[in-house]
């Protein structure tokens, strides 16, 4: 979406079409919706509305209010087509609650089975519970047992409305009626149960140990993030070559390939080892997991296809353990490592196929590296490389003007309990400062903090504001506001809902203001 963004539409309309071309329409429907966004953008209306006509006619795409505001899509609305397509959106978000409710039944007895076949096989402790709830964007949970107050037509799917505050609108592990459960939400359920088994494992693994899924914030440094990359190109080929029935010892140079840039990376910033080895044990494990579990048939194509993805985003500092945890799981597996030995540790990569692999450590001589640079496509990923950390650098300096040389609005929370939701692509690192997040959503569940705020989505995809967080010292930090009307605040592309009892007041000479409880 690099392209998009610097509003370059006739290079991301390329850019897309070549992903179009490889992979059709199978894509999500976000990516899928975004590519009609951009080939309208561009004046590729036809091929905008095939698109959206298709997640309208195979996806039920229902969200007519969002597909009506979006300013993207404005010049497509005197087309005839376009009433064709608000008819059936409309019809189709008037049959969603009957629909989402047949889909989330299917989606949870499918996994179910999945998970029973597997009766802990991979892990030695089966990872079904039914502590797992489906969220839908109105706040209506689905459950397979019965919930207090759920109301049910089959006896087999039991649901209930909840309020905004409860859960979060994020797949995660949530605490609801004072117990862990799977929270998944309803567009997540047709990827044949990854999302599912993926959440189900965080509830099973946090049983046994607690890990930290902080930013890893080095990787966003050109030199890391390059060897980031061709830890990953290297991964790709090792997958591809599985796939193409290589030999083994082709394969095997690949892994070690990966593994030794890996190697070279973590020496960049050995203080970030740890923190780095435990979010990939939490969430790379548990996307492991979710993919060898899954119905899905070609697990190593999955893994290729998560790792391009995460490869193509804007940040890599949390991102990464999505690709890396499936892809070296699977290799391991390949190379019949006996890798896995329980859910009570953290796991490292690198010293499990130096120890228990190679028998020595990997060699990172000069020669080594560049044998290894030849084989994974050094030449094209530095010239990117180089080209993105120009335009990276003009994004640093934009949001450190923006919270450091400009007056802000500053807030400070009363409880560490607070919901927060966003987009782990859309991060970006002040050095020694914390993260600003181009895509959040807070939400106080407690009500014990000073309220919610939330991003305007076209803010969001053109990049034109952020907020700045520190979780550690449960500070959050906006640009200043254009206008405040009682209990509701709005700035550049956020919003803000106060709870009653707080309010916003100068904070120092200099024009920072400040929300405080009264």
């Amino acid at each position: 979406m690099t392209a998009y963004n610097q509003h370059d539409y006739k290079t991301a309309s390329v850019e897309f079409s070549a992903i179009i071309k490889q992979q059709g329409y199978q894509l999500s429907s976000s990516k899928l919706y975004d590519g009609a966004c951009i080939f309208a953008l561009n004046g590729e209306y036809t091929r905008s509305m095939d698109i959206l006509s298709f997640l309208a006619k195979e996806r039920y795409y229902a969200n007519i209010g969002h597909l009506t505001s979006d300013s993207d899509l404005k010049n497509l609305h005197e087309l005839p087509e376009w009433k064709i397509l608000i008819s059936r959106v409309k019809q189709n978000q008037e049959t969603l609650p009957a629909r989402t409710k047949q889909n989330v039944k299917v989606a949870l007895l499918k996994a179910k089975a999945l998970l029973m076949q597997d009766n802990g096989k991979l892990w030695g402790e089966n990872l079904w519970s039914d502590n797992l709830l489906v969220l839908g964007n109105d706040h209506t949970i689905y459950s397979l047992k019965i919930l207090p107050g759920s109301v049910t037509a089959d006896s087999v799917i039991y649901t209930k409305k909840i309020a905004d505050n409860v859960l979060s609108q994020t797949n995660s592990s949530q605490k609801y009626d004072n117990q862990p459960y799977a929270v998944i939400l309803t567009n997540y359920l047709s990827d044949s149960s990854v999302t599912i088994i993926h959440e189900l494992f965080h509830v099973l693994q946090y049983k046994h140990i607690n890990l930290n899924g902080n930013p890893v914030n080095y990787l966003d440094e050109y030199q890391a993030r390059q060897r980031l990359r061709l830890e990953y190109q290297a991964l790709k080929n090792a997958l591809q070559a599985v796939r193409d029935k290589k030999e083994k010892a082709l394969i095997r140079q690949y892994v070690t390939d990966a593994l030794m840039y890996r190697k070279l990376r973590q020496q960049i910033d050995p203080q970030s080892l740890d923190a780095e080895l435990q979010i990939e044990t939490s969430e790379g494990l548990a996307n492991y997991t979710g993919f060898v579990l899954s119905s899905n048939t070609d697990k190593y194509l999955l893994a290729i296809n998560e790792i391009d993805m995460r490869e193509s985003a804007p940040t890599y500092t949390r991102a990464f353990p999505y690709a890396t945890g499936p892809a070296y799981g699977l290799l391991f597996d390949y190379l019949q490592m006996n890798w896995k030995t329980g859910l009570g540790k953290v796991y490292n990569f690198q010293a499990i196929y130096e120890n228990d692999y190679l028998h020595h450590p990997i060699n990172i001589s000069p020669a080594a590296i560049s044998k290894a640079d030849s084989r994974n496509n050094f030449a094209t990923i530095n010239r990117q490389e180089v080209a993105r950390k120009r335009d990276f650098d003009k994004k640093i300096s934009y949001y450190t003007d923006l919270f450091e040389h400009y007056p802000t609005l500053s807030v400070l929370m009363t409880d560490s309990i607070y919901s927060r939701s966003y987009d782990m692509n859309g991060t970006v690192v002040l050095k020694d400062k914390g993260l600003v997040y181009s895509n959040i959503v807070g939400t106080d569940i407690t009500g014990r903090n000073f309220g919610s705020f939330k991003m305007e989505a076209d803010s969001v995809k053109k990049g034109l504001s952020g907020i700045f967080g520190d979780f550690e010292s449960h500070k959050f930090i906006f640009p200043l506001p254009v206008k405040i009307d009682g209990n509701k605040i709005t700035g550049n592309g956020f919003h803000i809902q106060l709870n009653r009892g707080w309010v916003v007041r100068k904070k120092d000479k200099n024009g920072n203001l400040e929300i405080v409880q009264q």
